[in-house]
Order: C-alpha cells, then structure tokens, then sequence
C-alpha cells in the first residue's frame, strides 16, 4: 500500500461529501474516482465540471462497478448502516459520518460484519482533531493535573428556534435530536479523555422540535468515582458559531479547553507548564495542514483514515468506538424517559 493510490468515492454529496471529496484529492496516496448523488441538480453539476469522476445514482451500482479502496458515507443517519454492510460485501474500507445509527440495535448486524474482517473504519468525530483538545489530551494522559475529580462540559449554538422540517427532526431516521445529532462529538471526547463511563442521569426538553429534544442534560459516572456533567441545546441565543468548553477539576489543579483555547491552573509544577496559570491559543499551537477546507482538523481526521489504509493501521475513533458512543446515547434517551432514572450504560 505504501506506493499505491488509494481509489476512494463518496455515497452522498452534501455539504460533508462535498467537503470530503475535496480533501481526497490532496493527499499523496489518495485520488477521488466516483460519486453517488441521487439530487439531480448534483448530480448533473458534478457530471459538467468534473467528468473525470464517475458518477451513480445507486451506490450499489457504484461499488459493484468501481474497484474501489475505500468510501465516504455521507447520507442520512438511517441510510449509514446498510451502506456500510455492502462495503463489508466487497471489502471495502469506509468512513461513515456521526452517529453511526439512529440506536445502537441498528447498528449491530454491522458490529457482527466487521468481526475478524481486517478493515479499515472510521466515523467522524473529527473534534478529537482539534488542536485544543489534542492538547487537552496529552496534558491528561501525562498526568499533570493529578486525580480528576470531576468536570462540567457545555456545547451551545444558535440554530434551532421553530419545529424543523426533514429527516433530522424524525426521530426514527434520526435517532434523536441535539444529543445524537451535535452533543455525541462531546460524548466521544468525554470517552476519549476519561474512558466509558458507567451510568447516566438525563433530562430532556423540546420545545420546539417537539419529537426530538433541543436541550439536554446529562450527569455522567465513572466506575472509579470520577463524575461529571453535559449540558448542550442547538437553541440558545447569542452562539452563532458552535461553541464547546470542557472545564475539569482536579487536584493539582484546572484545565479549561474550548475550541480556540487550552487554559491551565496548576498548583504544582509538572514538568514544563508551571503552578499558576498557562494559557494556549490555536494560533500558538496550530501545525498547520496542506490544505484548509472547513478547518484543519477536517483535513487531519481524512489524512488519518487514508493514511491507516496505507499503513493498515486500525484507528481508536473507529465503528467499534461509535457503537459504545451510540450505547451511551440508548442509555440517556432511555434516563430520560424513565424522568431522569440512573441508568446504566450497556
């Protein structure tokens, strides 16, 4: 694999395929071959301007007739799961977009296909590539704060404030509202720091989707005593952009990291970030990437799943690590509705 360029398509040319199809083109060991785009009007602009790239209105028709190493899935959360089983079919390595699956029994019959199958998966929960919280990783990992004690995390933006139209707000398709749709990138990173945690408490409103919740609440416990909270609503004023802060409490000190900024009280010195205060800014510590389309951390999570393939390494944000976020996300609709139960986490 090393020399090879990897052959890749996209199932599903929104906004993220878009993106996706993009980067594919600017890495050295990948280049983009086909699409899958049932809307007309996509379809036909890809066909005008970018005739190289074979393109498919049935995505099984695609990965039978393209000898393809790997595809984007970029479709509805209810279309994920049986895309990503015809991949298994034919052996082909895919990223699939978050959730995995609208429940985690949806997902399932692809948890037993990729058992012993020596492929390549990843879903995209691309803020373990920002720069912040890759930052906020490592200072944990090393133990400079001691102990964690507990933390309080909180994911905000200004989208929602009437009943939405499509499948987004039909729960079935979906899965659910802001909790599987935005606050699972939050979810993910809480695993990523701390581990999977045990049980949940969680309250949910809906205001305004009416079936699908616009704000929730949610208490988290760690079998080793470690506990800690998230709040998240896509329908607050003032958050045009979406914004996430993780605040943990330990005893050698704080960390406070969001996307543009990691701030860091110690009591102690580990060490080189000193007692008192440190603060990192993006711009500080930002690497920079060989292109930027929609942010580096995009690029960096794209790069990562080819280079994998290339190197036939598996990756730690793959489906099998999507199905516990989906596990944990069961268990908060079923707190929820059970008024705020402690439930624990399958």
């Amino acid at each position: 694999m090393q020399n090879k360029i990897l052959k890749g398509g996209i199932i599903g040319a929104g906004k993220m395929g878009l993106l996706h199809s993009a980067l594919i083109n600017c890495f050295d060991h990948s280049t983009l071959v086909a699409i899958c785009e049932p809307s007309k009007l996509i379809y036909k602009t890809i066909k005008e301007f970018a005739p190289d790239i074979k393109t498919y209105k049935d995505y099984k028709e695609m990965l039978k007739n393209e000898e393809l190493d790997f595809v984007f899935i970029s479709t509805p959360t209810f279309l994920h799961v049986p895309i990503a089983l015809d991949c298994v079919k034919y052996g082909c390595h895919f990223f699939v977009e978050k959730p995995l699956s609208a429940n985690s029994e949806e997902a399932l019959p692809l948890i037993e296909a990729l058992e012993g199958k020596h492929l390549i998966t990843m879903t995209g929960y691309m803020m373990r590539y920002l720069i912040t919280f890759q930052r906020a990783k490592e200072i944990i990992d090393r133990g400079v704060l001691g102990k964690i004690i507990t933390f309080n995390a909180t994911m905000y933006v200004s989208q929602l404030f009437k009943k939405g139209k499509g499948w987004r707000y039909d729960r079935k398709k979906s899965g659910g509202g802001v909790i599987i749709m935005q606050a699972t990138h939050v979810i993910d990173m809480l695993c990523w720091f701390f581990g999977d945690p045990k049980w949940v408490n969680a309250s949910l409103l809906s205001p305004y989707s009416k079936t699908t919740e616009d704000f929730g609440h949610i208490i988290f416990n760690w079998e080793n005593g470690l506990m800690g909270w998230l709040d998240s609503s896509w329908s607050v004023y003032n958050h045009r952009m979406l914004e996430t802060t993780i605040e943990i409490h330990a005893q050698n000190g704080t960390l406070i990291v969001n996307d543009d900024t990691v701030r860091l009280f110690l009591k102690n010195t580990v060490d080189e970030y000193r007692d008192g205060w440190t603060i990192l800014r993006k711009p500080e510590m930002e690497k920079g990437v060989a292109i930027d389309i929609g942010g580096p951390h995009y690029t960096r999570q794209d790069e990562a799943f080819v280079n994998a393939i290339v190197k036939n390494r598996p990756l730690e944000s793959d489906v099998f690590n999507a199905f516990n976020v989906q596990n944990i996300v069961d268990a908060i609709y079923s707190s929820s509705d059970s008024t705020g139960k402690t439930t624990e986490i399958k």
